[in-house]
């Protein structure tokens, strides 16, 4: 019987030996390959990355070169705003109760100097512009802070070098922003918009009521001088504004006991002067006007005492609600001190990279494509 050679197609080792591999999965041999195939990539290209990448490192050298490295000085106060203010809300003890359990109304604080209202007046214009036209003594001379900052703030050299009107210009006195002209309006635009990226105010805590002013200017001087009248200013603007009724009744008081004060001197002179000139009369009209005087005398004389009082008691008053502004840490010199330098050289390096594989990829399917015509 003539033997035959059959092929067991049941057999589980010649079903895996001809089984394809899935899609998803990568077998060793094609890593090996695509190893090979990438190493012989770079032999091929390996001057062409070297050139790009020469190209976008030396571009990036040039601009680091031309650029300045900058140094800024931060500075930081941290404060406590507190005292003289009521805070009973619009509920009451009730509404402290519902806060105590985390519940409110739903109606935002109106108070500009409490929590994210606080961390938006600090930084607004208004404010801004008033500390920038304090002056104070730096380097032994009265000098207007807003000139100081133009000539030491590194504005002159970056914004305004192109403009020869504001690269030399400068604020002859203190002025009122209704007071500006068209350059001045300009300029102080120009000043706040960097002013508002150099300072920071936040909460150092979130169950401290301690508040945190800093700023980053490329003048230590400048930095601390800036940092420390623009927290005058807002204790200044704090006070008058928490204060602001009291004042006008306080003031309202005092004007009505001098118009007193004054009709009482009138008074008392017109009674002088009329029991000189009347001394040995007896007639009964003469009496009247005399007791009329003296009546009128008395009756001023008790509402001038209530007068002063009573704006004694508005000043005792004005004293007592004036908030306690409490500086926590002033600031230190030498303050921190930042170099920054430009990375242009690590940008033109990265960007050689990139551009090198896109050129690579691009030439290898040019290649591949012409070989397979």
């Amino acid at each position: 019987m003539a033997s035959t050679n059959v092929t067991d197609t049941n057999s589980p080792n010649q079903l895996a030996a001809s089984r394809p591999l899935p899609p998803d999965q990568i077998s060793p041999k094609s890593v090996v390959l695509r190893i090979f195939q990438i190493k012989n990539v770079f032999k091929r290209n390996w001057k062409l990355l070297l050139i790009l990448l020469g190209l976008g490192g030396g571009i990036g050298l040039i601009y680091d070169l031309l650029h300045k490295t900058k140094i800024t000085y931060t500075g930081t106060i941290m404060f406590n705003l507190g005292g003289g203010g009521s805070s009973g809300g619009s509920f009451g003890e009730l509404g402290q109760l519902a806060g105590a359990f985390g519940l409110s109304s739903g109606a935002p604080d109106a108070n500009i100097f409490v929590g994210d209202n606080f961390l938006i007046y600090a930084k607004s214009r208004p404010v801004v512009e008033k500390t920038l036209m304090k002056s104070d003594t730096i380097n032994g001379k009265d000098t207007l802070l807003l000139n100081y900052y133009i000539r030491h703030s590194g504005i002159q050299d970056l914004e305004w070098e192109d403009n020869d009107s504001l690269h030399a210009f400068y604020f002859d006195h203190p002025k009122l922003p209704g007071e500006y002209n068209k350059l001045e309006q300009v300029a102080m635009t120009d000043i706040y918009t960097r002013i508002a990226t150099e300072m920071a105010v936040k909460q150092p805590e979130r169950k401290s009521s301690f508040m945190e002013l800093s700023t980053f200017m490329e003048d230590e001087k400048l930095a601390a001088t800036f940092l420390t009248n623009h927290l005058k200013t807002i204790e200044e603007d704090y006070q008058r504004k928490q204060t602001k009724k009291t004042r006008e009744m306080y003031n309202l008081l005092t004007s009505r006991a001098d118009s007193l004060a004054n009709r009482l001197t009138g008074t008392e002179n017109k009674l002088a002067q009329y029991m000189d000139q009347n001394q040995q009369v007896v007639v009964a009209q003469a009496r009247i006007t005399e007791n009329k005087l003296t009546r009128n005398s008395g009756f001023l004389t008790t509402l001038y005492y209530q007068a002063l009082q009573q704006a004694d008691n508005m000043r005792l008053s004005l004293i007592r609600e004036t908030p306690l502004f409490t500086i926590i840490k002033p600031v230190y010199y030498p303050l921190y001190r930042e170099v920054l330098t430009t990375a242009g050289m690590q940008i033109g390096i990265v960007f050689g990279i990139v551009l090198s594989i896109l050129v690579i990829f691009l030439r290898e399917t040019y290649r591949s494509v012409m070989k397979e015509e």
